[in-house]
């Protein structure tokens, strides 16, 4: 059955006024200051973003007026414009992941936001519905999964289902693990069974939080802030409280950096269990259901044939406790804030990954199997982490001898980084797959199939060549484009057989 032209909800008015109003706040905001403490201007500021205000909030108006959608036998059709009308057809097949995202102003009116990428889309999505029903969203994303035919149309109303989920403990660190679930997904989803359910329990949500390595992303956030204060602050002020620090002596400089940090923790802290509360991952047929969050739900949808690559990622500060991080490269479904990558496991034990990726996704379980670079390039890893600490401690030494002493303590401090990142690079392959591992601060190892990977490179420096090695790079298409791994200073006979297995096509055939 055609179902006929819908429009957004009301809602969509806001949120698009919303969405627009935040980016130019900050510009507002700078601008209106500059003003007020300028005094009487010539431009008076707050009456030129007043009108483009009310500008923009008459465009969210004829933005909602102007944009319709139909699903028309299993294709979702688009039309919006204000002045110049755009039409665009979804099919089913180019389809590449749907994501389904509550925030907070769609919760109050219990409404979803869709997006729908599809192959050649990139990093933007192909179509976004940003206000809709939940049941008008489950029929959207079960159409283009299963390009059903004879759809019943979106006013035909669909009744609610509360889940009475039943989790039964495994033995996989606390999380929740449920390979033989009888229970329904949501109310879209009546006549399929999930095979397997995976859920992030509390303990190890909390585990994630304190152990995230988001805080130097919130104190890199938090810097550039203080940066800016200078220009918001008057310079009397600023020059006051800077000499105060300068004057104060290290210890109390100390302490600010200390409660900068403390602070970014618990912002890092509070993001991440917001982020990942509610956590799970279910398993319908060949789809990878993932649902997240508190205040702003999501659930996305990734086909696992278009999975790529399996990333483990451990951090400093989950490494010596066993737990690590699982992500997925694909086709479509990654986010900005992911790197273009998607959170398929925010955390359990290390040991127990190979059993649930047995029964997520069965064709990258296999045990990696490594071989580490030669003792030789040892010196490299070395070298290249110490040479810029090592010649800004001579130059302390030279100018402020009295400061040298921190030089001394940052070339000990890259050292041991430079042997970690030495004892953990390695590369490998077996029965058609690919692994590589390596280590920037946190260590990371990659699984790809041999049909998945779009190319592997090998590449040797005048200095490299001088000690027989070599660096491996490798590429997979992810959301954006493509991602690229690489391996340093691996011996160049092992990398040379490494591009003899990928230029091997039998191999493609063993890895299907």
């Amino acid at each position: 059955m055609m179902s006929e032209f819908k429009r957004l909800h009301p809602a969509s008015i806001i949120l698009m006024f919303l969405q627009g109003l935040k980016g130019i706040i900050l510009p507002v905001i700078i601008t209106l200051f500059f003003s007020s403490s300028q005094g009487e201007s010539f431009i008076r500021f707050e009456y030129i973003w007043l009108v483009f205000i009310v500008i923009l909030f008459i465009s969210s108006i004829l933005s909602y007026i102007s944009f319709k959608y139909k699903l028309e036998d299993g294709e979702l059709f688009v039309q919006k414009g204000i002045f110049i009308k755009k039409k665009r057809y979804i099919q089913q097949k180019r389809v590449q992941s749907i994501d389904i995202t509550a925030g907070l102003l769609q919760r109050i009116f219990g409404l979803v936001k869709v997006n729908v990428e599809t192959a050649g889309s990139g990093g933007e999505p192909e179509v976004q519905l940003n206000a809709i029903k939940k049941q008008e969203a489950s029929l959207i994303s079960e159409a283009l999964k299963a390009g059903k035919q004879n759809l019943k149309p979106f006013d035909a109303g669909i009744a609610d289902h509360d889940s009475n989920d039943r989790h039964e403990p495994d033995a996989l660190n606390g999380s929740e693990f449920n390979p033989d679930s009888n229970e329904r997904l949501d109310e879209s989803s009546q006549e399929l069974k999930p095979s397997v359910k995976w859920n992030l329990s509390t303990q190890h949500l909390l585990i994630a939080a304190l152990t995230s390595s988001g805080i130097g992303l919130t104190i890199s956030a938090v810097g550039a802030l203080f940066s800016q204060v200078e220009q918001v602050i008057p310079s009397t002020l600023y020059e006051r409280t800077f000499g105060f620090l300068v004057g104060s002596g290290i210890w109390f400089i100390t302490a600010i950096i200390f409660f900068i940090v403390f602070i970014s923790w618990i912002i890092s802290f509070i993001n991440t269990v917001l982020k990942y509360g509610n956590f799970s991952v279910v398993k319908q047929n060949d789809d990878l259901i993932i649902k997240r969050g508190l205040i702003e739900t999501r659930q996305l949808t990734i086909n696992t044939d278009r999975v790529t690559a399996v990333r483990y990622v451990a951090n400093i500060f989950r490494q010596p406790f066993g737990y690590t991080a699982v992500y997925v490269e694909s086709a479509g479904g990654g986010t900005g804030e992911e790197q273009g990558s998607t959170v398929l496991l925010p955390l359990l034990k290390k040991k127990d990954a190979h059993k649930v990726l047995e029964e997520l996704l069965p064709e990258y379980a296999a045990e990696p199997v490594f071989k580490r670079v030669p003792q030789r390039a040892l010196i490299r890893y070395l070298v290249q982490n110490t040479f810029i600490p090592i010649a800004a401690t001579a130059a302390l030494f030279y100018f402020y001898p009295e400061f040298a002493y921190y030089g001394l303590i940052a070339v000990a401090l890259m050292s041991v980084i430079g042997y970690a990142q030495y004892r953990d690079a390695a590369a490998g392959s077996l029965c058609g797959q690919l692994y590589v591992r390596y280590r920037k601060l946190s260590q990371v190892i990659v699984i790809s199939k041999h049909r998945k990977i779009q190319s592997l490179e090998r590449h040797v420096s005048l200095l490299q060549g001088r000690r027989d090695l070599a660096t491996i790079k490798l590429a997979v298409q992810s959301s954006f484009s493509w991602k690229l791994f690489r391996v340093e200073h691996v011996d160049v006979n092992d990398a040379d057989q490494l591009l003899y297995w990928y230029s091997n096509k039998n191999q493609r055939g063993r890895s299907d």
